[in-house]
Formats: structure tokens, sequence, C-alpha cells
């Protein structure tokens, strides 16, 4: 049974143990080196000719099976041990390389090889020229991933169903780095070269290119590393295996009677044949007592026939063995596309761009003492745990960071990752939930086992209460049960003595949201609030954010820019800094001429107008819902009113502008306005000016708005409305109609008591517990008698303006800010429109001048002047509508709450 059989194969024996295993990588490709000229032409009995591919030969195959197909005879095939079918390795004389699979052709003449003219172009032959083929004896696992480059601009080649397409076209083709493919892609020729195969085993095979004028360097070896490990994976192919077993023959060894074979004691192990020996060498290889011995046919014994004496063939430096691994494509290949003219490029580009999303603690600005919190929290036990445990000090197991969104929350996340040098694993919300039961779970949990193997590490919830909300209030099972597995899997960071080397960090804007399990010491130990910036922070924000934009602005202009951006965060400076550069580089091009690249960025610069007129585009995110757009009504389109100005202004401007006149008075600015007075007397007009004229962030309600026929909702919208005023203070809340809202309590019967609950909501946001700081609450009113008493206290509407009836300069101001954009007839006299319009409000005067204009074009459409006749006849038709009694009672309200009548 252990005699040696004299016949022409070579004995491979796998061993039961690792002895005779491969020592190491770099011994094994030596010995492939020096092995594979003498295995693979040293006799030439591996050459064929190569002649034009006969179609008639296989027509019963399909087009796309006979692309792969190289033909070859009956006796050769059975001579040179190759089966049909299966892949075999082409290379020409120039060192070209191809896979194909061999296919036997009836009346065939020996010693050539039938070849399709895609295959001749990319070894780069002709008939009449030689090529070896040698069947591949080496594993064929699956290819995960093939880089493409193609020489045309067509954004086509990077889609989807181009990729589709591609793996359509070639599943199971072996590519080799440098083969060119051909394909028809809706009638349009596709010519691409194979740049990268990377395999599953994490193995990639790429030879770059050659430089320009120069010839290929007969070193180079990179087209298959000599450094890789030849073991087969699991995950090989089924064709991969059929191939090895094709070439194997089993002896039974001999051993002790009743002694169990190797088969049944020693685990089966991934089998990779060995690269040939010289065919005259004189040692073999011997079966070892109790192993199993694999005999493999020598396949360069072929006829002297078919072989080609008029070239000498020598293998390519560096190119592939038929022992070596190959890659085949399948459908879960990926495909991707480069330029072969932009590559040294894009990975310039690439280098920058990693290291400019490197974030620092350097990069954050206006986040100076959440940042000082997080190194003494976070930091500290990451570097020195060591200092924990001498103290018997517990480190922090999690960290929240809660605050509106674009604060910085996630950027202070990636900062900490990179200033510890801490593995850190990212996990947004939404993205491991899985309709599967249990999925969810395991993948937490596998996230969390990963972490504890890459100590130090940093876990990063961002989203938290999409992940983690309160379990009362849960929608499903699934999302209970993710609470409790990130309960237990945060208890267990303490128990398992990670001493403060795997931390959970996370990051919400809905902290109330959180099942409150979550925010007990012993999880998330610490809560730290990232808010909206003050004027300060937001110029430090805005001197970070500037450093990498090309602008020469002063510390006062930047200063300037915080001053006027308020409720501003970080992420909407961001914009504004991306908008104003956007907006400078426009502008250049709007020159007419047409500068190259390199003279636009020496060129173009931002300037402080440029981010002004950007901040007028960008508002603040918290404002997006509720925002509005202000007409451009100022202070001087409003005529008269001096009083009521002077008290607005008091209210709003003054605290802005000269806020150390209040400190040094030792006093607090009033936090709400009430306008009230007759209809159509300009209340919503000077709160439209006050909003333009002040700058500020301005929130405008309409009074039956709030209100919901859903119990909760309409107080849920106070509190909201609130909310976002505080998020982007300094601002203004413009109540119009607010007796709508906020009537005297017990008056609203049969609505179920609804008014009394939002006027409950809205005199406690004003001034309960939690002080209104930076936000100005102003309301507007016809029937101040019917809003409750508790609102109008002082601390809450401090400032109570009755706006009357214009007087005659008044009346005189508004006719002149009318007329003044009106062709108005010179013997017009204006003293007279004033007089007759007493007791007329400002919309009323309004009406009169907008009727007087009407009438003129109904006398004659192509009128140019609007003479005195037609406001004689627009005072007749307009008549003053505000009744006595109503200015009465007004006067009458003032005697009985003792205010004073302006």
């Amino acid at each position: 049974m252990s005699s040696k059989k004299n016949k022409s194969k070579v004995r491979r024996v796998i061993e039961g143990d690792n002895s005779s295993g491969l020592r190491d990588g770099s011994s094994h490709s030596t010995s492939l080196q020096s092995s594979g000229h003498e295995g693979r032409g040293s006799k030439n009995l591996d050459s064929f000719t190569v002649i034009e591919f006969i179609e008639k030969a296989d027509d019963k195959l399909s087009k796309r099976c006979r692309a792969f197909l190289v033909q070859l005879s009956i006796n050769t095939m059975k001579s040179g041990n190759i089966c049909i079918g299966r892949p075999v390795l082409l290379s020409s004389n120039t060192g070209q390389q191809e896979v194909c699979l061999a296919w036997p052709a009836a009346s065939f003449p020996g010693g050539k090889v039938g070849l399709l003219k895609s295959t001749q172009n990319s070894l780069k032959v002709k008939p009449g020229d030689g090529v070896t083929v040698h069947p591949l004896t080496g594993p064929v696992l699956q290819a995960e991933e093939v880089l493409l480059s193609t020489r045309l601009k067509d954004d086509a080649l990077n889609s989807e169903e181009f990729s589709n397409f591609f793996l359509r076209s070639l599943d199971g083709k072996i590519p080799l780095p440098g083969n060119s493919l051909s394909l028809t892609y809706f009638g349009r020729a596709c010519s691409l070269r194979v740049e990268r195969v990377t395999g599953v085993d994490g193995l990639s095979l790429e030879r770059p290119p050659p430089s320009p004028g120069l010839e290929p360097d007969p070193e180079d070896t990179s087209l298959m590393s000599s450094a890789l490990r030849f073991t087969s994976a699991l995950g090989s192919t089924s064709m991969d295996l059929s191939l090895q077993l094709s070439f194997l023959t089993m002896e039974e060894q001999a051993g002790d009677p009743g002694e169990p074979g190797p088969a049944a004691s020693t685990p089966c192990r991934p089998f990779c044949v060995p690269p040939t020996p010289p065919c005259n060498s004189q040692t073999s290889t011997e079966p070892k007592e109790g192993s199993l011995s694999l005999e493999m046919e020598d396949r360069s014994a072929l006829s002297p026939e078919q072989t080609n004496t008029d070239k000498q063939f020598t293998t390519p430096p560096g190119g592939a063995l038929s022992t070596d691994t190959f890659y085949c494509l399948s459908f879960s290949t990926k495909v991707k596309f480069r330029d072969r003219y932009k590559e040294a490029q894009e990975e310039q580009m690439e280098d920058t761009a990693a290291q400019r999303s490197k974030v620092t603690y350097s990069m954050i600005g206006g986040l100076s003492s959440q940042l000082n919190v997080i190194r003494e929290t976070i930091e500290l036990p990451l570097k020195h745990p060591e200092l924990f445990s001498n103290y018997g000090i517990t480190p922090p197991r999690g960290v929240l960071l809660y605050g509106p969104p674009g604060t910085g929350k996630t950027m202070i996340g990636r900062a900490i990752a990179n200033e510890v040098g801490a593995h850190m694993t990212v996990i947004n919300g939404p993205e491991i939930m899985s309709k599967f039961y249990g999925e969810t779970e395991a993948r937490l949990r596998q996230i969390f086992t990963e972490a504890s193997q890459r100590q130090p590490a940093i876990i990063f919830i961002d989203e938290l209460d999409a992940l983690c909300p309160k379990r009362e209030g849960a929608q499903n099972e699934v999302e209970k049960r993710v609470v409790a597995s990130l309960l237990t899997l945060m208890d267990g960071i303490g128990s398992e003595g990670h001493s403060g080397q795997l931390l959970v960090l996370g990051a919400t804007n809905r902290p109330h949201a959180l099942d409150p399990a979550l925010r007990r010491p012993g999880r998330f130990d610490k809560e730290l609030e990232v808010g909206v910036p003050s004027v300060a922070e937001r110029a430090d924000i805005l001197q970070k954010l500037l450093t990498s934009v090309p602008c020469r602005l002063t510390p006062d202009e930047v200063t300037q820019l915080a001053d006027a951006a308020h409720g501003y965060v970080g992420a909407d400076l961001a914009a504004v800094c991306k908008e104003a550069g956007l907006h400078a580089l426009r502008r250049a091009l709007g020159s007419g001429s047409q500068p190259s690249d390199l003279q636009l960025m020496g060129t173009v610069t931002v300037t402080l107008q440029d981010l002004q007129w950007a901040m007028s585009e960008v508002k603040p995110s918290a404002m997006r819902e509720v925002a509005i757009d202000v007409p451009k009504v100022r202070w001087s389109d409003v005529g008269g009113m001096e009083q009521v100005k002077l008290k607005l202004k008091q209210a709003v401007e003054w605290p802005l502008r000269h806020p150390e006149a209040f400190t040094r008075m030792g006093i607090q600015p009033p936090k709400g306005v009430l306008l009230y007075g007759p209809p159509g007397c300009s209340k919503t007009m000077i709160a439209k000016a006050l909003a333009n004229e002040s700058g500020l962030n301005f929130l405008a309600v309409k009074g039956p708005e709030l209100l919901s026929k859903y119990v909760g909702e309409s107080e849920r919208a106070v509190r909201e409305l609130f909310r976002k005023a505080r998020a982007v203070a300094p601002s203004i809340v413009f109540f119009d109609e607010i007796d709508a809202l906020a009537g005297e309590r017990g008056s609203s019967s049969g609505s179920g008591g609804v008014g009394d609950r939002v006027l409950a909501q809205l005199l406690t946001e004003m001034d309960g517990i939690e002080q209104l700081r930076d936000v100005t609450v102003l309301a507007a009113t016809n029937r101040p008698d019917m809003i409750d008493k508790a609102l109008m206290r002082p601390g809450r509407l401090d400032r109570i303006v009755y706006v009357p009836l214009p007087d005659g300069p008044t009346r005189r101001e508004i006719f002149t800010l009318q007329l003044r954009s009106m062709p108005v007839d010179q013997d017009m006299c204006l003293d007279d429109l004033v007089t007759r319009t007493e007791k007329y409000s400002g919309a009323e005067i309004t009406a009169v001048c907008r009727e007087a204009a009407l009438l003129a074009l109904q006398e004659d459409i192509k009128a140019q002047l609007i003479m005195g006749r037609h406001f004689e006849s627009a005072l007749n038709a307009v008549k003053p509508r505000v009744p006595d009694a109503l200015i009465q009672s007004y006067i009458n309200y003032q005697q009985q709450r003792g205010l004073r009548f302006f």
C-alpha cells in the first residue's frame, strides 16, 4: 500500500498535524517563483499556435457562453488532463494573461488553440502567434470587488443599472488585472480594463500601470503579490472544489488494525495544490504513516507535436501561476470605476478631505465650557484609568448630550474619538432597527461585544430618542425590548471590569422623550446641555469657520456679525459661510470674463457684505417652521404715534443697545407690551415696524390659530411656541387679537374649559417658575376689557399702550406718506383733507386715497393726475366707522385701570 508507483504523478501529502504545512508566506512564494519557469515552459511542451475561433463547432452554445471559451482538440485535453468547461490560464509571449474555459471541438487540429477576437486583443496576439495553456489548480474564490477603468467620460457607466448589466454578462468570469473587457451596452461598445480584483479573503490583485515611455520593470511582481497566502477559504466555489477533486486520487494508507483513520479523527482542512516540481526531479514526497495521500497528474507532459517550435516562451515576471488564488465574478461582486488620468489627483483630494474631516477640539467654537466638562468626565478615564482605580472612583459609563439640532453634539462625539485615540462605533438611532424578531437586540449586543474587544472604545448613539423612547408610550414590543437590552448592556459595562475603557455617548434633541431608566446615575451618569450659543460664542464659532474661508474680516466685523445673528446655531453659521462663499464666487463669475480655477483661487475673497447678504438668506433653523417674511416697514413709514414708538423702543431696543444702563439702574426690561385701541389705528403695522427695525427674530401668532379640538393640543402649541422663542432668543412673540386667546376665565362656557387651560399655560410661560429671558411678548387687541386680569399685571404685560385715532399732525403725516407715491394735482389743498378727516383712523385715511385714485381711473383709464374733486367724492364715499361709544369705552377702561391716556 505504501510502495511508490512508477507513473508520471506527483504525490502530495496532507499531514494530520501542522508539521508539514506552510511555514510562512515568504518561503512559499519563493518556491513558487523558483519553480514557476520550470513548471510552465522549460521544455515548451505546453505551447500552442493561435487560430481563429471556429463558430460552427459550438453553434449550440449561446453567445454569452462562447465569449468565455477557448477551443482545444479532444486529444490535447485528454493528454493535458484538462476537464471540459474548466478554467485554463492563457499566457502570451508578451506577458499578457487571460483565464478562459476549455472546450473541445470536433476535428480540431492538435497543437492549436482557437481564440475569439476579444481574447486575442486581450492577450495582444494574432493568428500564428503562440500561447501557453495551463489548467487552474489553485483555489477559485468569489470576487468581493472589481475596480474597472475606462476612457469614456460617461456617467451612465457609474450607474447601478450598468453594474448589474456587467455582472449579468460576465457572471462566472475570472478576471485578471490588466485584462480588457468588451461589452455592448444599449448599442454602444464599451471597453473596460480591470485595474484591481479583491477577493472575499481580503487579498487584492493589482498591477499599477507603467510610467509613460518606460518599459515595464522585469523585476516588478506586483500583478500577483508574491506574499499571498495560498490557502483556500471555506467560501470557495463549487467550481473550485470540483476542479481540485478532478486532479486527485485517494490511496488507503496502511495503519494499525483497529486504529481510526485520519479522516475520522482529524477535521477536514482547506486544501490547496502547491506548485508542480520539475518533471525530471529525482526527489518525491513520501507519505507519512497514518496520512492521507493525494495524487495529481502531471499536466505538462504534452506530445511534442503540440509544441510550437518557432517561439521560445518565458514566464512573464510577476505573472499569475496556475496554482495561485483566483477570483471569479458573481452577482454579489461590487463594481467600481475610476478615471485612469485623474487617479493621482483624486487620491490627493481624498487625503486632503480625510485630513479636513478629522475633527479636533481646536476646530470646535463656542463650546469651551462643555469641552472642559468632557475632558474631565470622558477623556481622563480613557487616558488615565489608573487614577480612578487607585482612588476607588467608578468611571462614568455614559454621557448624554442634549440640545437643539445643529449645536455640535455629533461634532463633539467625533472630536472625542480623535483626541483620545479610541475606537469609535457610531449608531444612528433607527438604522439598527429590524422587522425580524430579536435581530435588533442581537445587533446591539454585537456592537457592544466588538467595542469591548477594541478598548479604549466609545459607542456613540445619535438620535437616542428614536432608539429608546419611553416604554409606557411605546407603539410596539420592539421598542420595549431594545430599551431593556440597552439598559442591560450598559449595566454590564461596569460589571465586566472595563475600568472606564468603554463609554457610551448619547445625543438627542428631545431628552424628555427618553426612557427615565436610561437617565439615572450608573447608566448616563452625566448630562451635558449643548444649547444655543451666545453672542461671544457665536463670534468664536465664526472665527473658527472663517479660518478655512478666504476673507479679510477684522475682529470688530466678526463681532458685528455675531451680534446680528440672533438665534443662529453652529450649523446655521456654517451655512452662512458657505452661502457667502457662493455669493462671492457668483460675483467673480458674473463679471463677464471666464477666469481659470487658479485665477479664481487667488482673487475671490469673501467680504462683510457677502456675509451680511448670506445672513439675510439663511434663517435660524429653529425659525424655519414659524418664520414669516416681515415686510420692510420702518418707523418712518408709520405716521405720528411718537409716544407709542417710544414705549416700544424702551421695551425692545433699549435692552439690546444699552444693557449697561439697565444694569446700572438695577431694573429688568419689560417682558410684555399690550397695544389696544380702535380698529385700523396701525397696531399691526407698528408691530411690523418693530420687527424690522429691531432686527430680532419675529414670531407672529394669530390668536385662534393655537386652539385645537383635541384635548391638550392647544396647551402643547403654546409650550412649543415659547420653546422656539427661547431657542432663537432674543426674539419677539406677537399675538394679534389676543382677546380671542386669553379671555376672562369662566367666560368660555360649553368649550370644555380649553380657553382656561390655554390661558393658564400662557400665564405660566410668561412669568412662572422658569423665567422667560430675552423674549418680549407683544400683543394687540380691540377689546382690552375682555382680557384676563392676571395677564395684565406687571411682570407679564408690563406696558399697556393706547393707540388712539390719529390727531391732526398724525393725519397730515399719514397723508404725506400715502400721497408721495401718487400723481396728485398741485392745486389740491392738503390742509383741507386733514381738517375733513377728523375721527378717521389710519386705515380709513388710506382707503380715502385709494378710492380717489380709482375714481380718477373711472373717469379716464389713461388719467395722469388725481384731482381735488376725486378726493371730494372719496370723502363722501368713505365715512369714519369708529363709533363714539367705542372711544368712550376706552376712556372708561383707562379710568377704571388707572392707565395714562396718550
